[in-house]
């Protein structure tokens, strides 16, 4: 008996649930939990190693173009001539006493006296200036330059053309000296002679902003180099002529070219490496063999050569460039460009932050499938089974709870039968008739309890099984409750109240009069002693009601989903359980449901409790 009540306190049930169903399951989510985290620590360093290659990638990519600025400077130096093909980007420098640059639209201006010298202007352009000086009026010079023109080669007309502008000027002769500018501005200039064509619209741009304008785009196009000095007296005067006409990217690329320009001059002091002027920078490559020599790479051409370096990485890979190293090297690893000469680290990062964690993502969710498959199927197993275990401790509890109380309620009566037989052969009442007969109607009462009680356990029993079989006949509901009245009468007194044209129903009047009596017998065992029990019929609609009232302290709405649950009893005034077995109720509602009828209650606690068995009319 020890070991019984052990395991209905489910202790032991507990205790085995944990053994082989917890455990296991927690030492395969741990496996589980594993295996997954090696599997991400493999997909994570599959992807350092790719970043990593590629990081190398676009270092190697960069270091040959630093190589290829390096070979170009080497060759400027040994003699190269500047007129071959100057890598796209590059800016290719001969150091001497004449400047050499190409292409010479990257700089503004060159530092005074390093541009090649021009010539000096022919000798009889010459002395006919001097005769205009000499001259009287101005005018009188005019057919003098006008000669010179006709036979004058090409190469002087533009300088003619000025000549005879500044003449009419003087002589008041305002369109004569404009056509003549005009028509040194549509002349070439020559190589070895200053820029006659620019000097004519420069004279023009005085009285034309929108001409001054132009100038100015074609300065910054790179159609002249100037001076430093003569170069900032011509833009300073152009933007005053052009009065804000000048595109704002105009003016941007200008000042790109001046920083070019100072950049030059740094250059040209011996600096080299990675210059800065405020936002412009550049890689300043120098060699010196047969003579000095220099590569500038601007930074926006080593911004392309990255983005060109970015192209060639896979689609799912950026290439990165950044004078700081990003912060999580180990899911970036970075690579300085410093023995390069260049100020910057370079690194590969993935497009989407999230793609290393799914590499294997097919993998994981199969596992992580499996496992939750594993999961659902080891929970529910181990909710229907702790359901199942507890139902079957509670049913063995209620088993054992009746068998106690069966073993009680058959020990009451056959007491009192036995203590009564026992006086009866003593010859206590021998000589006293109706004392006699008094134990005879206590034994034969006793004995019909304990008839009642067997058949209610048996029949039970056999509908449990499935083995009751119920025979159907008419029965007359008026005469068949009235006898039922008169049974339950023996006991207490019955309040009956059945109009005597119930229409008959049909039904096992066996299992029909034991649910009915049972609902009596219940009524008189919740009323307090002495208290009348009430039994009504009804007929409506095709069914005959029959309730049955008692006057007991009634059932609490919390109890009353549970009354007709077999071994169920509910407790009595005192707080204990009411006497009986507990298959009172639960004989009615199954002997109901094989009828086709319907049982309910109504009660309200201190007010008593009415049953209502609903029996289908016979046709």
């Amino acid at each position: 008996m020890r070991g019984q009540s052990k395991w209905r306190d489910g202790r032991p049930v507990a205790w085995l649930f944990a053994v082989t169903i917890v455990l296991p399951s927690l030492a395969l989510a741990v496996l589980a939990y594993r295996a997954l985290d090696s599997d991400r620590q493999v997909a994570e360093q599959v992807w350092r190693e790719r970043l990593q290659d590629e990081t190398r990638r676009a270092f190697s990519q960069l270091e040959r173009r630093v190589l290829e600025t390096r070979r170009r400077a080497d060759a400027l130096a040994r003699g190269e001539e500047l007129d071959r093909r100057t890598p796209d980007g590059m800016i290719a420098l001969i150091l001497g006493p004449e400047l050499k640059l190409a292409p010479v639209s990257a700089f503004a201006w060159t530092p005074d006296g390093r541009l090649p010298v021009t010539a000096a202007l022919p000798a009889e352009l010459e002395q006919a200036e001097s005769q205009e000086l000499r001259q009287a009026s101005p005018r009188q010079a005019i057919p003098m330059y006008a000669s010179l023109l006709r036979r004058a080669p090409a190469p002087w007309r533009g300088w003619i053309h000025l000549r005879l502008a500044r003449v009419f000027a003087q002589a008041g002769e305002a369109a004569e000296s404009r056509a003549a500018l005009q028509r040194a501005s549509s002349l070439p200039d020559s190589p070895d002679l200053a820029p006659s064509r620019f000097a004519a619209r420069f004279e023009l741009a005085a009285a034309s902003p929108e001409e001054a304008a132009l100038l100015y785009r074609d300065l910054n196009a790179g159609t002249w180099l100037l001076e430093k000095s003569p170069y900032a007296y011509y833009e300073m005067r152009l933007l005053e002529w052009a009065g804000g006409r000048i595109p704002p990217e105009i003016l941007a690329g200008e000042q790109r070219r001046q920083v070019m320009s100072r950049l030059l001059e740094r250059v040209l002091h011996g600096e080299s490496g990675w210059l800065t002027e405020g936002s412009v920078s550049a890689l300043a490559t120098t060699s010196s063999h047969t003579r000095g020599a220099a590569i500038l790479t601007p930074d926006t051409q080593w911004e392309l050569w990255l983005a060109e370096t970015a192209r060639e990485a896979p689609r799912d890979l950026f290439i990165r460039a950044g004078a700081a190293p990003p912060r999580d090297s180990r899911r970036a690893p970075a690579l300085s460009l410093s023995s390069l000469g260049l100020p910057w680290w370079v690194w590969s990062e993935p497009r989407d932050p999230g793609a290393p964690g799914r590499e294997n993502q097919s993998r994981r969710r199969l596992l992580l499938a499996a496992l939750l498959v594993v999961a659902g199927v080891l929970a529910f197993g181990s909710f229907a089974t702790v359901r199942l275990v507890r139902r079957e401790l509670r049913i063995a509890q209620l088993q054992s709870d009746f068998t106690a109380t069966v073993s009680h309620e058959f020990r009451s009566p056959l007491t009192g039968i036995r203590q009564l037989g026992e006086m009866l052969l003593a010859g206590r009442a021998a000589n006293d008739e109706p004392r006699r007969r008094q134990y005879y109607e206590l034994i034969c009462r006793e004995s019909d309890r304990l008839t009642r009680l067997v058949e209610n356990v048996l029949d039970f029993v056999r509908m449990e099984d499935g083995r009751r079989q119920y025979r159907f006949e008419r029965i007359e509901t008026g005469e068949w409750l009235r006898e039922l009245a008169g049974i339950a009468a023996q006991r207490r007194t019955v309040d009956a109240d059945l109009p005597p044209e119930l229409p008959p129903v049909e039904g096992d009047k066996d299992a029909l009069s034991s649910a009915v009596l049972n609902l009596l017998d219940n009524a008189i065992k919740y009323s307090p002693d002495g208290a009348p029990v009430s039994l009504q019929a009804s007929g409506e609609g095709g069914w005959v009601t029959i309730g049955v009232r008692d006057q007991g302290r009634g059932i609490a709405p919390e109890e009353q989903r549970r009354i007709f649950d077999r071994f169920y009893r509910g407790p009595e005034a005192g707080g204990g359980p009411a006497p009986g077995v507990g298959l009172g109720l639960a004989l009615v509602k199954r002997i109901a449901d094989a009828h086709g009828a319907r049982i309910r209650v109504e009660s309200a606690p201190g007010k008593g409790s009415t049953f209502y068995l609903s029996l289908k009319a016979a046709v």
